[in-house]
């Protein structure tokens, strides 16, 4: 019986032991994180961060929200915007309500839309263009310069040619030294002038 007792003190004292070098292991690569996160080292920042998660054992707490944070803020800085999005999206799924969590993910959201976008109409896939082109305008990023000039790529893509040219010359009232969008207008004009409205 005494020896049974002694077992479970023994066993106890170890996890709890290991509890605490783990945690100190974790406070530790946060710390190397985060400093490494301050000065610009994001792949570095990034590794220490997910030597801290993968220490957590899947455990689910506020450290373990923070360094999700972090990470996702690393991934961002290094374009990775889909996967900063996804940290984001699992971070709203734990907690909907949170603010935080909410505009970083609207925020990264449409910076994912924007890549997107631009990638689709390179692409040529217009359809796809036109279904995010509808939500950067819900989510107010019609006047962004970037969809501005994308739209009016999309239009011409499209053969709307009038469409295009009114995108064009609005984006241009607004940046007047783009050479790019005045090699459009330009472009565009040559194939108005044939066609019939």
């Amino acid at each position: 019986m005494k020896d049974k007792l002694y077992r479970k003190i023994i066993l106890l004292f170890s996890i709890l032991m290991l509890t605490s070098c783990s945690n100190n292991k974790i406070s530790q690569y946060r710390a190397y994180g985060i400093d490494n996160l301050e000065n610009n080292h994001y792949e570095e920042a990034l590794e220490y961060f997910d030597k801290a998660i993968s220490l957590g054992n899947g455990e689910v707490g506020n450290t373990q929200y923070e360094l999700l944070l972090y990470k996702a803020e690393c991934l961002f800085m290094l374009k990775r915007y889909k996967e900063s999005k996804n940290i984001y999206e699992l971070l709203l799924k734990i907690d909907k309500n949170n603010k935080l969590y909410n505009e970083l993910y609207n925020n990264v959201g449409s910076i994912v839309n924007l890549v997107e976008f631009k990638n689709a109409i390179d692409n040529g896939d217009v359809d796809y263009a036109d279904e995010l082109l509808t939500e950067l305008k819900a989510r107010g990023f019609e006047h962004e310069k970037s969809v501005m000039y994308n739209q009016g790529v999309l239009y011409e893509k499209k053969g709307e040619w009038k469409n295009a040219l009114n995108t064009f010359n609005y984006y241009i009232k607004q940046y007047p030294n783009d050479e790019d969008a005045l090699h459009e207008i330009e472009f565009i004009s040559a194939q108005t002038t044939n066609v019939n409205y």
